[in-house]
């Protein structure tokens, strides 16, 4: 065990800008605060741990029209092509420039760093996000600006994850929200998006500012259309 002997209002360093700070001692009660420069998000653990729930619900959807098989892409020519196995599409081809890297991975699944998106029969609405490094894990993704038209304007990124994207712009990064499909509907988690440099598809699940609208937005999804194929 560490003990560390601080004055009140003397800071112990924690990370890039950010202390603890002794507040008061009272008795066998020590009060602690974080002293942190404006624009900086400290999460309590539980925010982590609502968007990990969120993260590990997400990989059991069921919904029938994103089940089937996917729409895998035409290898472009002269493209470095690597085969992986799959649990839910079998074998599938992947270009070298198709693939995501995310270097810290996902909450709830750090091992799973390398993905792949594929398009499914709602092409523009919903798309694969398959794990290169676990096959059996998958998520169904969608573009934030489909229920937030102006998402991405308004995202307010942790000092860190801003030294992360930068140079990279709004306009250059990309956004998906995992989708998770229940009985009663959809939601997207817009707390917890992930964010994917265009220039070299590198990314990261960041954490935004608390919100239970935001971390179950509701997925209005297009009507079933009844009777055989057109």
């Amino acid at each position: 065990m560490l003990i560390l002997t601080r004055k009140i209002g003397e800071g112990i360093r924690i990370g890039p800008s950010v202390h603890l700070v002794v507040l008061e001692v009272k008795g066998g009660a020590v009060r602690i605060g974080i002293e942190a420069p404006e624009g900086v998000l400290i999460h309590r653990d539980e925010v982590l741990a609502r968007i990990t729930e969120e993260n590990r619900k997400a990989t059991g959807t069921s919904r029938d029209k994103v089940e089937g098989e996917a729409l895998l892409p035409s290898p472009g020519p002269g493209g470095a092509m690597k085969v992986f196995d799959t649990k839910r599409f079998g074998r599938i081809p992947v270009e070298d420039e198709r693939i995501i890297i995310f270097p810290d991975g996902l909450l709830g699944f750090p091992a799973s760093r390398r993905f792949v998106l594929l398009e499914t029969a709602e092409n523009g609405i919903f798309y694969w996000l398959q794990s290169l490094d676990d096959p059996a894990l998958a998520f169904v993704v969608i573009d934030p600006v489909h229920l937030i038209p102006d998402y991405k304007d308004r995202l307010l990124l942790p000092d860190w994850d801003r030294e992360f994207f930068d140079p990279e712009g709004p306009a250059t990064l990309h956004a998906m929200a995992i989708v998770t499909f229940s009985e009663t509907g959809a939601s997207a988690n817009l707390q917890g998006p992930l964010l994917v440099r265009e220039n070299d598809r590198l990314g990261r699940q960041i954490v935004l500012a608390e919100s239970d609208t935001w971390l179950r937005m509701p997925v209005f999804l297009p009507e079933e259309k009844g009777g055989g194929p057109s």
